[in-house]
């Protein structure tokens, strides 16, 4: 499972909204160029449609699942975005339970963002993709209860709890998930999924690693705590396997 947050400046969500409304129609023409540019945000590329490429027996689709991913990581580059995120490796015949999975990646993701707002004397607000309003509320509530605590704000430069929204109308929630569904998820199902054929498998998905694992690792925000530790960026949860995280990126040691 992979919850993922992308941090932009306010002042590049104009011209990464067109470049990433351009990437569309440029590598899906036929669906994407329709006379009614604007409207085109509200039809949403799918990462499964990408890992069907990335599967596909035919050499040209794979090239262009490639191209997809690099242009991605490029588009995010250009306009300085960040990742943070978190990756849970589920164990045999066990589940995550959603709501506190959900809490946590919302905490975790709030804590990561503050320091990066902190670090360029900034504020910001976390807008995420709505599931149900029951849902939403929840996780909003996780980081109001924190905010508000006699203990103190763990989050002073993120203005407000997290505003869902419907992901068709936002651009910056496409590619979050996009860089999850396409890159991250195959990667982490070649680092660390099991040998057993399943929906979550491909021979294939070792490519994504190859191709385009060092470029995804230099996207992450991470930063040194008072102890010296590393902390942000993508983290991985292997409880079973207790893997490191770095084989996200690479095979290599």
């Amino acid at each position: 499972m992979v919850i993922l947050g992308l941090i932009v400046e306010a002042g590049a969500v104009p011209g990464l909204t067109r470049d990433f409304l351009a990437l569309k129609r440029r590598y899906f023409p036929r669906r994407f160029n329709t006379g009614l540019t604007l409207d085109e945000v509200l039809h949403e590329l799918k990462g499964n449609e990408v890992l069907q490429m990335v599967r596909s027996d035919s050499r040209n689709r794979r090239r262009q699942a490639s191209l997809i991913q690099r242009a991605l990581i490029d588009l995010v580059n250009r306009y300085d975005g960040k990742v943070v995120g978190r990756i849970w490796v589920k164990r045999a015949g066990k589940g995550l339970k959603p709501d506190a999975t959900y809490c946590y990646a919302a905490q975790d993701i709030a804590k990561h963002f503050c320091q990066y707002l902190i670090e360029r004397s900034s504020t910001g607000v976390l807008i995420a993709d709505g599931r149900t309003p029951e849902a939403n509320s929840r996780v909003a509530h996780s980081i109001f209860t924190q905010k508000y605590r006699v203990a103190g704000d763990p989050y002073p430069h993120v203005l407000e709890v997290p505003l869902f929204s419907d992901s068709r109308n936002h651009v910056g929630i496409q590619i979050a998930d996009l860089l999850a569904s396409t890159l991250v998820f195959p990667m982490a199902a070649a680092a660390y999924g099991t040998k057993c054929v399943s929906v979550h498998s491909s021979g294939r998905y070792h490519r994504v690693r190859e191709d385009h694992g060092e470029a995804l690792r230099e996207l992450q925000f991470r930063y040194l705590d008072e102890t010296g530790r590393w902390r942000g960026g993508l983290v991985v949860s292997d409880i079973g396997g207790k893997r490191t995280g770095s084989l996200l990126f690479s095979a290599a040691p």
